[in-house]
């Protein structure tokens, strides 16, 4: 895999700047992995400026660059399953730019624990003799396995993704999961898997991601806990994979704001509630979170009444077309990596809250709805650049947008 290419005017890194992974180079799970944190996030940084000047009027891209590199930060696991020679299943990460597995022994980004249950988990599938899914040949079962971490907890939900049809070897294979995930190094705080769940995808392509969940043994989702609050989350919905999240993303998203004390607050793409509760339980008067997942949407109405805020309130309903309160002092838009699109610019438009803040996963999206939204009454106020996948070239986005 080719490395990017440093500045000539860069000293060679120390040692304890660039962990060091077997699998760097091949392994497509990061790709910055021999840079220091320092110069990975200077790169992010001057190319967002770069990509975001006609909108930021000389104002800097904000972002902490921390003491050490972040190491096992990230919560999620996925492997896809494929056959190896002998027709046995093997799983891992893709290799770069390719669908070839790269077996992975060691990880500096996954969270230890899940690395250690990956290996498990394949050792689980070979003595079940489990067919992984061809496409191709339209033969197997099995695409992939995955887990995910509530980092503030320690619960652990674990699942296999087949294509339609019946599944005998479930139960089997929940029991023997089980069995392998109390065997590993517990971890700090201890790891305790929950529960361990059936996801189906009705896709007959290497797309990984389970349209359905059933769950085979205990739980079907897991809580996690972070800044007062308690978080369910479902197999089916989404939850940021940084385990600090709450620190890199959600506590500058709330400075950024500033004081919401009384604020009618919109979350829209608001998921489980992560942006939501926050804002409610830093004072927002009312709070509507706009989610069009049903399992999501299940989590948000959970998690706003397990945490006591009478004054939220959930709509399962795209956000292009949503029905919106009269008056919305802030809205908050935490769009997938396409952004926006014109169907959710005009619903901004004619929402017309007084501030807008914009989580973006991917720039590119976020220079095109910048376009529309400041040449149509908004500007930007300030930009911050939030680091949640250390060692690649993903980049999240604050900006807060005021309207004139």
């Amino acid at each position: 895999m080719p490395r990017q290419t440093r500045r000539p005017s860069r000293p060679r890194p120390r040692a304890d700047e660039t962990p060091q992974c077997r699998h760097f180079g091949q392994c497509g799970g990061c790709s910055l992995l021999d840079q220091p944190i320092a110069w990975q996030l200077h790169d992010k940084v001057e190319a967002c400026t770069r990509q975001l000047a006609p909108f930021l009027g000389g104002r800097p891209i904000e972002c902490a660059v921390p003491d050490r590199p972040p190491l096992h930060y990230r919560t999620r696991l996925l492997y896809p399953v494929r056959r190896d020679r002998d027709g046995l299943p093997i799983v891992g990460i893709y290799a770069f730019r390719s669908h070839e597995l790269v077996r992975i022994e060691e990880c500096r980004t996954q969270d230890r624990w899940l690395t250690g249950f990956g290996r498990a988990a394949e050792q689980v599938l070979r003595e079940l003799r489990l067919q992984p899914f061809e496409p191709r040949r339209n033969h197997g079962h099995v695409k992939a396995i995955w887990a995910r971490l509530a980092a503030g907890s320690g619960e652990v939900l674990a699942g296999v993704v087949t294509r339609p049809g019946a599944f005998a070897e479930g139960q089997a294979l929940a029991a023997a999961l089980q069995q392998a995930a109390a065997a590993l190094p517990p971890g700090r705080p201890a790891r305790r898997l929950v529960g361990v769940v059936h996801a189906i995808s009705d896709r007959d392509d290497p797309f990984l991601l389970g349209d359905r969940h059933l769950p085979l043994r205990g739980r079907d989702y897991v809580v996690d806990r972070r800044d007062g609050l308690e978080f369910k989350i479902s197999a089916g919905s989404f939850y940021q994979v940084h385990a600090r999240a709450h620190e890199l993303l959600y506590a500058p998203a709330l400075a950024l704001c500033g004081d919401v004390r009384g604020a009618h607050v919109v979350d829209g793409y608001g998921g489980v509630g992560c942006f939501g509760l926050r804002f409610a339980q830093a004072g927002a008067a009312s709070v509507t979170i706009v989610e069009d997942g049903e399992a999501a949407c299940r989590d948000a109405e959970h998690n706003a009444s397990r945490n006591g805020f009478a004054n939220v309130r959930v709509r399962r309903e795209a956000f292009a077309g949503a029905r919106l309160p009269e008056t919305i002092d802030l809205l908050v838009v935490d769009p997938p990596r396409s952004g926006l699109q014109p169907a959710g610019v005009a619903r901004v438009f004619a929402a017309r809250p007084a501030r807008v803040l914009y989580v973006a996963c991917a720039v590119d999206a976020l220079e095109r709805d910048l376009g529309e939204l400041c040449a149509n009454g908004y500007r930007v106020a300030g930009v911050r650049l939030c680091d949640l996948f250390p060692h690649t070239e993903h980049v999240e986005l604050l900006a807060m947008l005021e309207r004139t």
